[in-house]
């Protein structure tokens, strides 16, 4: 019998199970975007040159997480007041329509500028969603699980999350290997989308199928007693929303550079060839989310803070190592960084479950809320565009590991006198 059975029962596999899938379905509709970004940036972008069309793309990339601490603020308010299943299935459906939309839009060429701010539009709808999606999970998830365990599910969480780029990824793969560039310019860029919606409505019935919190309702007397939990979070847990923020900085930068930016690099910056890039990074995302289960498991034995301590130093130590070794444009050596990289990033992965445990039941909700919104919106947002940017400014192809050696640093500064809390019982 495998450790997941020895560790967790057969209610406990089954709300992880339903709030993977669901959150693997809405984290593909938020993704989607940026893994076709170097075709939507000629769809919805005059041709000007290839920078400037890749930092328009990557701006309105960014409004999507721009908006994610409003929706993450919507959401929490009352999933901490009212409960976490509603607003857990209505987020879903938030996702799915406007992703479904963008499948739809007419293309620069036929309406100019008023395509762009349609795209614009449904992509604040996007982050309004995904800003009370994943807050949610995390508390919805550690509410129903024994302390033991707690990484586990975590990690299995955000392994599904990530399993969401895989399966942007792969479509990628399959588009670009049966379409061809035409193609894909006409028409070939929208079925990523449409599907994207249809799996959203797939989410939402599996949504439907889950029970509430059990600790949520034996303490909603105390939910009750705060009118307003933004403002609770803020004036009494402020360190710990701080300290929340600084984690989820790397985890952004990781994630949005390392996972989602990565590709476009090596394509455009680096001259890969993109079969290979979309075929090695999906080999990649599967590594990443098997060491993600893995870590956060073993957190619940060791503790979270020494693992963040070694993927947050990692990154820190080896970030320009790694972003040079990619710029030799071999093979062998693209193989071996993508896996230090997925090494460090599941170690990276394991802020999420501190995030929950950071936060009292009444506003882990809010707490969650805003660490990881903020987090994302102000750092992880950027992260594409300032990658840009800095190799158009120094003329460096291996700028953009400034940005990923500074937040690592940050990362460890908020680690100096962090406690881990993986063997207490949520409060």
């Amino acid at each position: 019998m495998s450790k997941i059975e020895r560790k967790l029962n057969s209610q406990e596999l089954k709300i992880i199970f339903l709030s993977s899938i669901g959150g693997a379905l809405e984290f593909y509709d938020f993704v989607i975007y940026i893994v076709f970004a170097p075709i939507i940036s000629q769809v919805f972008f005059p041709k000007t040159d290839k920078f400037a069309s890749l930092m328009g793309i990557y701006a309105i990339f960014a409004i999507g997480y721009f908006i994610r601490p409003l929706g993450g603020i919507i959401f929490s308010h009352f999933g901490d007041k009212y409960g976490r299943k509603k607003t857990f299935i209505c987020s879903v459906m938030l996702m799915a329509v406007p992703t479904g939309l963008i499948g739809f839009l007419p293309t620069n060429y036929y309406a100019g500028t008023f395509a762009t701010i349609l795209l614009v539009i449904l992509r604040l709808l996007q982050g309004l969603s995904i800003g009370g999606e994943i807050p949610g999970a995390l508390s919805f998830t550690c509410e129903h699980i024994k302390s033991n365990s707690r990484g586990l599910a975590c990690g299995i969480i955000f392994a599904f999350f990530n399993m969401g780029i895989l399966i942007a990824s792969l479509i990628n793969l399959v588009l670009i290997s049966l379409l061809s560039s035409e193609q894909l310019l006409l028409w070939g860029w929208r079925i990523p989308f449409i599907f994207g919606g249809i799996l959203g409505i797939f989410s939402f019935y599996l949504r439907k199928m889950m029970t509430e919190s059990p600790l949520f309702i034996s303490m909603r007397g105390e939910t009750n007693k705060i009118k307003i939990p933004l403002l609770e979070t803020v004036y009494r847990y402020w360190p710990n929303l701080i300290r929340g923020i600084l984690f989820t900085w790397l985890g952004a930068v990781v994630i949005n550079l390392l996972y989602l930016y990565l590709p476009t690099y090596l394509t455009t910056i680096l001259s890969y060839p993109a079969s290979q890039v979309s075929l090695f990074n999906s080999i990649n995302l599967i590594f990443y989310a098997l060491l993600i289960v893995t870590i956060n498991w073993l957190s619940d034995s060791v503790g979270r803070k020494l693992i963040l301590f070694i993927g947050s130093f990692g990154f820190a130590l080896l970030g320009y190592f790694l972003f040079a070794e990619l710029s030799r444009q071999s093979t062998q050596h693209l193989i071996v960084v993508m896996g230090i990289i997925s090494i460090l990033s599941s170690c990276v992965t394991i802020y999420p479950c501190i995030l929950a445990e950071l936060f009292p039941t009444p506003i882990r909700y809010t707490g969650i809320a805003i660490s990881y919104n903020i987090g994302f919106a102000v750092f992880g947002s950027v992260t594409p565009f300032v990658a840009t940017y800095l190799i158009e400014a120094t003329g460096n192809v291996l700028a953009p590991s400034y940005y990923l050696i500074i937040s690592a640093v940050f990362c460890l500064i908020a680690l100096i006198g962090f406690k881990s809390k993986h063997k207490s019982d949520l409060a």
